[in-house]
């Protein structure tokens, strides 16, 4: 099952795509549908915590844009 999603803009009136378009590409840079971004990985049951630390990172980065 697909995902619902905010549709493509360019189809909306101007001054509702103005305000949509910030919050769909915030969206899809977090969940990692935006063209470009990187998927990340689940992880393993037996992850180290060293490796649950870099997994948490990576998603505050793209929560925060930092990375």
């Amino acid at each position: 099952m697909k995902k619902p999603a905010i549709p493509p803009t360019s189809t909306l009136p101007l001054d509702v795509a103005r305000v949509l378009e910030p919050i769909k590409a915030n969206v899809e840079i977090m969940s990692g549908a935006r063209p470009g971004s990187t998927a990340l990985s689940p992880l393993a049951t037996t992850a180290t915590l060293e490796q649950v630390i870099t997994q948490l990172n990576a998603i505050l980065s793209r929560i925060d844009q930092s990375g």
